[in-house]
């Protein structure tokens, strides 16, 4: 979940990827102040602990937790706390991704508009949005980051747009498509990305991600780390160092490494390597000091 600022103290931060041209997050913690914001973009706000007023074309409304703020494109968005300072998060999406989500997913009769400017929102929409929210940093795999995107689009869209309806079946049984993605994964997966795995498939993002989860139980970005690790565990035996294992594997950095390693194995990659070295080379073998570990996202 996205840290919280010392209480009275106000941070904000913005956070892009390349692997999403045009998507950006705002996190506002214990803010106080004022926001005046046009953006060119689709925008979805959240609440986490803010209340207050938001004036949107001429009219003010109310946002709080459990409510979620949509705003259109070139609009004038003007808010205010009434309760004090408090936190949220923006996710603003480009027009663009916005309706080919909808193509995907949707019948050619709905078109983009929101079904309110204010919405209450469900707790799954409320949850999945927070785990995107959290994931969207650059430890975190193309493959991860886009999958999330991809199924945060399915929720917000059948909550949040006006006509939307549930998502349209797969057009045929998931079985040959997800082999072929799984094969890709196996083959070439370790830094594969959603939109490259769907092309080799055939299929749109949304569908691959549909007919691999249906398929294998698990969306792709978790096979994908399901791979990592086992190739690191490879690696390792091997004799590699662990800085290096962390590079090759498609970590972040080796914190990165560390941390999903010891979750499915229960120990570090210094320690499983340690358990498979020869007693006489054990000694030459020490714990990283300068890394911080931290819990997974």
């Amino acid at each position: 979940m996205v840290g919280q600022a010392s209480s009275g103290v106000e941070h904000v931060d913005y956070r892009r990827s390349t692997v999403l041209p045009g998507v950006e997050v705002i996190n506002a913690q214990n803010s106080p102040r004022e926001w005046r914001v046009i953006s060119s973009d689709c925008a979805v706000v959240m609440f986490r602990t803010w209340q207050g007023s938001v004036r949107h074309r001429g009219q003010a409304r109310v946002g709080q937790p459990g409510s979620a703020f949509c705003s259109t494109p070139d609009e004038v968005l003007v808010a205010n706390p009434v309760a004090g300072p408090g936190s949220f998060s923006v996710l603003q999406l480009p027009p663009k991704f916005v309706e080919q989500c909808l193509s995907e997913q949707q019948p050619s009769s709905v078109r983009f508009a929101w079904s309110s400017i204010i919405q209450p929102v469900s707790a799954p929409l409320r949850q999945q949005f927070w785990q995107f929210i959290d994931v969207f940093e650059p430890a975190a795999s193309a493959m991860q980051v886009q999958s999330q995107l991809v199924e945060l689009s399915e929720i917000m869209i059948s909550e949040l747009i006006h006509g939307a309806r549930p998502p349209r079946p797969l057009a045929g049984p998931p079985i040959r498509a997800a082999a072929r993605m799984r094969e890709c994964l196996n083959e070439e997966g370790l830094h594969l990305d959603l939109d490259t795995l769907a092309k080799r498939a055939g299929l749109s993002r949304f569908e691959a991600l549909r007919a691999f989860k249906r398929r294998y139980g698990l969306p792709p970005h978790a096979y994908q780390l399901c791979l990592r690790i086992s190739h690191a565990r490879r690696l390792l035996v091997e004799g590699a160092p662990p800085a290096d294992v962390a590079l090759r594997c498609g970590f972040a950095d080796q914190s990165h490494f560390n941390r999903h390693f010891k979750r499915f194995n229960g120990v570090t990659p210094v320690q499983y390597a340690r358990a498979h070295t020869p007693p006489v080379e054990r000694g030459k073998m020490r714990e990283p000091s300068a890394i911080v570990m931290r819990s997974d996202r």
